[in-house]
């Protein structure tokens, strides 16, 4: 295990021998706020999310978008079943027909090919489709509105 790891760990430890207002005094230095009605339990797993974070790097800001609209579907909905993203494979064939006609795109290693041209996403065949700006992967059906 890498010392800054070992660190980590230890750090992260620690914690568990501060008090709520020992937690409290640390929260604010280190994120510059403290949480509201947060007891002890919840102040050292922010921190210790906060330490990790600093140390071995945070969440994308896609997977932290991706992780606020599922909250938000799941707040709104309890029921909510989230459709899993599965990548796209090359060979793979993805049709809408929008205005009459049968639109193809064919998903390949470097990319998305229509009608002979190479594109780098699926909303730039759908902009090319439709003339305005849309989710690709919501204009071909991939994903629903809203996640």
């Amino acid at each position: 295990m890498r010392s800054e790891e070992s660190a980590l760990e230890a750090e992260i430890r620690r914690l568990d021998d501060l008090g709520v207002d020992e937690l409290r005094e640390l929260c604010g230095r280190i994120l510059g706020a403290v949480p509201v009605n947060h007891g002890a339990h919840l102040l050292r797993r922010r921190l210790a999310y906060e330490l990790q974070a600093r140390t071995l790097g945070d969440l994308s800001a896609e997977i932290k978008r991706r992780l606020r609209r599922l909250y938000q579907s799941f707040n709104a909905n309890p029921q909510h079943k989230p459709m899993p993203r599965r990548p796209l494979k090359p060979g793979l064939v993805l049709t809408r027909t929008w205005q009459g006609v049968l639109h193809q795109v064919q998903v390949t290693d470097q990319g998305f090919d229509y009608r002979g041209e190479r594109f780098a996403s699926l909303s730039e065949v759908a902009r090319r489709i439709t003339g305005t700006r849309w989710s690709g992967p919501l204009f071909f059906g991939l994903k629903k509105a809203g996640l």
